[in-house]
């Protein structure tokens, strides 16, 4: 019977993940786009520390009860956002090329600029993912993003090209992804965007640790294919 009472114990300890009550009517629907609206301008601005429940209610011009009803918590509001950030992400790096690349280098060249344009062009999306204030929910966040990112880019590569089988693939791209984030961080940290010059850096460290694992050259697909 202790054992019983002390592992129940032991999980009460455990940090409960703290997430979004989700709108299913069309209202409450807009009423939450409204807050994440409201989250995001404060974010372009302020520290994720330095803003609360209250601030998103007075940005969004609602009452705290409004706040309350959806987000039990700031973490809760800041998960959210960072999901319709991440989602947006996610979907422009498995988006097909307006041009069928002729080298794989090519391909991350390109997905790479475009996803410092997306975080450049949505200060919110650099101090949630790029900030040294990046919350433990946002960092969970991130992993599982990581997850999804690691699955479309192998995608998009087997559309555009015949891929050889690399071992532990995956974890290569993850590996790849992560490089990219510490230079875009860096960047960040050091001048509050991510500069031209580091977008290069960060394709030139990514690509030199592809080439460990990639042929120089991958016969492309035909577009029939």
């Amino acid at each position: 019977m202790s054992n019983d009472v002390e592992e129940k114990a032991a999980a009460d300890r455990q940090p409960k993940r703290i997430v979004a009550r989700r709108p299913q009517r069309k209202p409450g629907q807009l009423r939450f786009r409204k807050l994440l609206d409201a989250l995001d301008e404060l974010l372009a601005t302020s520290n994720v520390q330095d803003i609360g429940l209250y601030q998103i209610a007075a940005k969004a011009k609602v009452p705290n009860a409004s706040v309350y009803h959806f987000f039990p918590s700031t973490e809760a509001a800041l998960l959210a956002l960072a999901e319709v950030h991440h989602n947006a992400l996610l979907e422009l790096s498995k988006l097909p090329l307006e041009v069928r690349p002729a080298r794989w280098q090519d391909l991350f060249r390109l997905k790479v600029t475009s996803a410092a344009q997306y975080h450049n062009n949505h200060p919110a999306a650099l101090r949630l993912f790029l900030g040294a204030n990046i919350s433990l929910e946002v960092k969970t966040a991130d992993i599982s993003q990581l997850h999804r990112l690691v699955d479309g880019r192998s995608q998009l590569l087997s559309y555009y090209f015949h891929m050889p089988s690399v071992p532990d693939w995956e974890r290569r791209l993850a590996t790849y992804f992560s490089m990219i984030d510490g230079v875009f961080s860096l960047s960040y940290s050091e001048h509050g965007y991510i500069r031209d010059d580091y977008i290069a850096e960060a394709h030139l460290a990514g690509v030199a640790y592809l080439r460990c694992y990639l042929p120089e050259i991958l016969m492309p697909r035909e577009q029939s294919e």
